[in-house]
């Protein structure tokens, strides 16, 4: 798997968790019936079944795409904010509900899934996402539970 493929698969999951309301039953069906072959066109087409998440998935790769060199280099995104900021604002993950991802800026929800599931994760990832009855929730259920455990962290 490339890193543009990587960055589509991101971005789709990010889109997902943004939504806030779970998907019109037709796009729900569409995405229930992605396999384990699932493709960048798959996805490309999945977004454009839905405009907000079309609009929310196109924003989350344009940022990747703009800030990759960067986000590759280990320098995080908000790095002079973070120089500035010396009191941690951050809560334990334990703590978090899945109302916090939404509120999460997309840099933020983007280092948080970077640090904990891997890229050759990304497609299995998607995949049980696109199968749940609901895959907003799911995204937002299975990012949640994976920045809490680590459970795709290898």
């Amino acid at each position: 798997m490339n890193d543009t493929q990587d960055e589509i698969f991101k971005a789709f999951i990010v889109a997902l968790v943004q939504q806030t309301e779970p998907l019109p039953v037709t796009v729900q069906s569409e995405c229930n019936k992605i396999d384990e072959t699932l493709t960048i066109i798959d996805i490309e087409r999945l977004a454009e079944l839905h405009p907000p998440l079309l609009v929310a998935y196109e924003k989350a790769y344009g940022w990747l795409v703009t800030h990759s060199s960067q986000r590759s280099k280990g320098f995080p995104p908000n790095a002079e904010s973070e120089i500035n900021n010396t009191t941690s604002t951050e809560t334990p993950n334990t703590a978090r509900d899945n109302s916090d991802l939404t509120k999460l800026n997309l840099p933020e929800l983007l280092d948080k899934m970077d640090s904990k599931i891997e890229p050759r994760g990304l497609k299995k990832l998607l995949g049980k996402i696109l199968k749940a009855k609901d895959s907003v929730q799911a995204s937002r259920d299975t990012i949640l539970s994976s920045i809490a455990d680590g459970l795709f962290h290898e």
